[in-house]
C-alpha cells in the first residue's frame, strides 16, 4: 500500500515544480489589431486597459497579476476606476489615498485613477447598483479613454460581494446591446471555488494549463503586490493578510472573454 503522507508529498512536489517554471508567464488574448494579416508593416496599436472595480483594495487583492502584466510587461496605457470610496464602515477618505499608493506600487499612474463618489453606487454588501446606471458610467470612460480592453469581476465577483458582480452585469450589458467602443472588447475575471481559491501556488500550474487568458507573477512581482496591499493600511487586517498569503489570485489570474 502507497504511504499516504508520501502520495501527498510527491503530488505536493510535483505542484511546486510546475508553478516555479509556470511563474512569470502569462497567456495574452490576441488584440483586434493583432489579427489583421493583409498590412504587416501597420504599426500595432498600443493595448489601452481599463480595469473596472468596486472598491479601493480590489485592485491590488484581485487584479494585481493582470495588471502588473500590462504596466511592466507590455507597456499598455492602463486606466483604473473604482466606482466607490469603500466608505462603508467610514473610512471612504482614508481608503481613497490608500489607492492612490497602492496604484504607485502597480504601475498605474496618478493621472489614470478614476474614483466615483456616488450616492446610486455605495459601498454596501446588501445593495444591487442599478444595471442601466453603472453600465453608463463605465461606456463613458470607455468612449472618452479610446479603450480597447476592458476587465472586471464575473457574475460570481470572486468573493461573492454583489458590488462585484453588479460591474459584471454593468459590461455584460454593454456587449450585449454592442455599446462598447468599435474595438474594445470585455473580459471577466474568473471565480474559482473555495478550494482552489486558497490553494496558492498549488493552483497556478492547473489554472494556467486550462485558460487561455492567464497572467502569472513572478517573485519580483509578487513582493510589488505584497507592498500595494499594506499600503491599504485601514484594511490590512490579519484576515486580509492571510489572504495575500494563501489566495492564488496573487499569483495569477484568469480572465473571460465576455460575449453577447
Amino acid at each position: 500500500m502507497f504511504d499516504p503522507i508520501l502520495v501527498v508529498a510527491c503530488c505536493a512536489g510535483i505542484g511546486l515544480t510546475l508553478t516555479y517554471f509556470t511563474l512569470g508567464s502569462s497567456r495574452v488574448p490576441v488584440a483586434k489589431d493583432d489579427d489583421e494579416t493583409d498590412d504587416d508593416v501597420r504599426p500595432v496599436r498600443k493595448r489601452r486597459v481599463l480595469i473596472v472595480t468596486a472598491h479601493p483594495d480590489d485592485e491590488v487583492m484581485f487584479f494585481g497579476p493582470t495588471i502588473l502584466h500590462f504596466t511592466q510587461r507590455e507597456g499598455a496605457l492602463v486606466y483604473l476606476l473604482c466606482l466607490s470610496s469603500g466608505d462603508y464602515y467610514g473610512k471612504g477618505k482614508f481608503r481613497c489615498l490608500e489607492l492612490m499608493e497602492s496604484c504607485r506600487f502597480l504601475g498605474i499612474s496618478k493621472e489614470n485613477i478614476m474614483l466615483y463618489r456616488c450616492d446610486e453606487l455605495p459601498d454596501n454588501p446588501s445593495i444591487m447598483w442599478p444595471v442601466l446606471r453603472t453600465a453608463n458610467l463605465i461606456n463613458q470612460h470607455l468612449h472618452a479613454l479610446d479603450i480597447n480592453m476592458v476587465i472586471t469581476f464575473d457574475s460570481g465577483g470572486i468573493s461573492g460581494h454583489i458590488n462585484h458582480s453588479a460591474l459584471y452585469s454593468a459590461i455584460q450589458y454593454l456587449v450585449e446591446e454592442e455599446f462598447l467602443p468599435e474595438d474594445c472588447e470585455a473580459f471577466s475575471l474568473d471565480s474559482v471555488n473555495i478550494f482552489r481559491k486558497y490553494l496558492s501556488v498549488l493552483d497556478v500550474p492547473l489554472s494556467y494549463a486550462v485558460s487561455s487568458c492567464a497572467f502569472t507573477v513572478d517573485f519580483t512581482q509578487y513582493s510589488a503586490i505584497q507592498r500595494a496591499m499594506k499600503a491599504h493600511a485601514s484594511q490590512y487586517v490579519w484576515f486580509r493578510k492571510l489572504y495575500m498569503i494563501f489566495s492564488r489570485y496573487v499569483l495569477i489570474n484568469t480572465l473571460t472573454r465576455l460575449c453577447p
